[in-house]
């Protein structure tokens, strides 16, 4: 979630975790929040018993929490499930609600893979790494790979995505590779050559080029990403960081650059396990 929310409500020291959007909650007003921007992702796993629990324990809303609970024991469907949490905690105005229900009513329609898939894409953009791949796994697991290439191969090179920002260069080689075989796509292989770079000398990655053939001009294309990823603009984050550490390291300023130098490495490990979900 990236929007600033003001919440009213009471806020839980021990928050709910949505597991499908790999985000804790800590207010009613973040779960509104959260189903009425996602309306078109949810199905059956929002039907949690432990959200009704948070609700009546944590957020001060026990009558909402009691409610949900009676409706789960009654065998409820989603769209009864989060119109009732929307309706009843006067979240949004009576053409917001309608709005949503509409979305979940035209997202009724769509089979549980393809919103496995765009809750994967949607952990991809959000830099919820590891859990977009639990979800493009489950949707692999259940295609049929010949029936539907195009969609199967778009899933392995966002995978191979996901491996290389968690720095997993040999998976994401080829997770990359396999999606260039079934669609023969430009971009797949020209991320299988980078991911294949970068986890190889340049001996054996000019061999493994030759064994599969690729031409020139591909080679020349992934060379030259190669190239610039291997050395960040001086306008990035990341160079204006490096810049700095050396600059203290060479002004003599060692305990500034060692406490400069530990405050990068935790930032860099607080990103990292945020990616992996290691904090959960």
């Amino acid at each position: 979630m990236s929007e600033l929310i003001l919440c009213h409500s009471a806020l839980a020291t021990n928050p709910y975790y949505f597991v499908a959007f790999g985000i804790h909650i800590y207010s009613i007003e973040e779960l509104c929040f959260l189903l009425t921007e996602n309306a078109c992702l949810l199905d059956e796993d929002v039907l949690d018993p432990a959200l009704c629990d948070f609700l009546i324990r944590e957020a001060g809303m026990p009558r909402l929490g009691n409610k949900l609970s009676e409706l789960l024991e009654g065998g409820c469907s989603v769209g009864e499930f989060v119109l009732t949490i929307l309706t009843d905690s006067c979240y949004l105005t009576e053409e917001e609600l309608l709005s949503v229900k509409q979305t979940l009513l035209d997202s009724s329609g769509l089979d549980r893979n393809r919103k496995h898939k765009l809750r994967g894409d949607n952990m991809l953009k959000n830099g919820k790494f590891a859990l977009a791949l639990d979800e493009y796994r489950f949707v692999l697991g259940s295609m049929d790979r010949e029936l539907e290439r195009e969609t199967y191969a778009g899933i392995l090179h966002n995978m191979g995505c996901a491996y290389a920002r968690l720095f997993l260069l040999k998976e994401a080689a080829e997770c990359f590779y396999d999606a260039y075989n079934i669609s023969g796509e430009q971009k797949s292989v020209l991320q299988f050559l980078l991911a294949s770079r970068f986890i190889n000398d340049e001996e054996k990655y000019n061999r493994l080029v030759l064994r599969y053939g690729f031409n020139e001009e591909i080679k020349e294309e992934a060379d030259r990403l190669y190239k610039e990823f291997s050395k960040p603009s001086e306008r990035s984050l990341q160079a204006k960081i490096l810049s700095r550490l050396a600059d203290l390291k060479e002004s003599g300023k060692i305990s500034q650059y060692y406490d400069a130098l530990e405050d990068v490495l935790n930032d860099w490990k607080k990103e990292y396990r945020s990616s992996m979900l290691l904090d959960h």
